[in-house]
């Protein structure tokens, strides 16, 4: 297994049509429709934190690839808190 200096984000997290039982991370009020990840990296950057883009597919949604986010915050969190933060501007961002 590769060490990494960051959390994991795939865009499943944060989409409105994925249940909670497919990985959904976020309640329904922070989710949105089809979040690309050129927007979850917008948002990522625009709070100060480095992102990382890998090749992949999420486990539960292996036939879609969508790739996935190595996001490095710039004060200690964790990833709970990493991914509402997210979802609060990423849900700005695409209004």
């Amino acid at each position: 297994m590769i060490k990494r200096d960051g959390y994991i984000v795939w865009p499943i997290y944060f989409d409105k049509n994925a249940p909670r039982s497919r990985c959904r991370r976020v309640p329904l009020d922070l989710a949105v429709k089809n979040p690309s990840i050129e927007k979850i990296i917008e948002a990522a950057k625009s709070l100060g934190w480095s992102v990382e883009i890998e090749e992949g597919a999420h486990p539960s949604t292996w036939w879609i690839r969508t790739g996935r986010l190595i996001i490095k915050p710039n004060k200690p969190i964790n990833k709970n808190s990493l991914i509402k933060t997210l979802a609060h501007r990423l849900k700005i961002l695409t209004e």
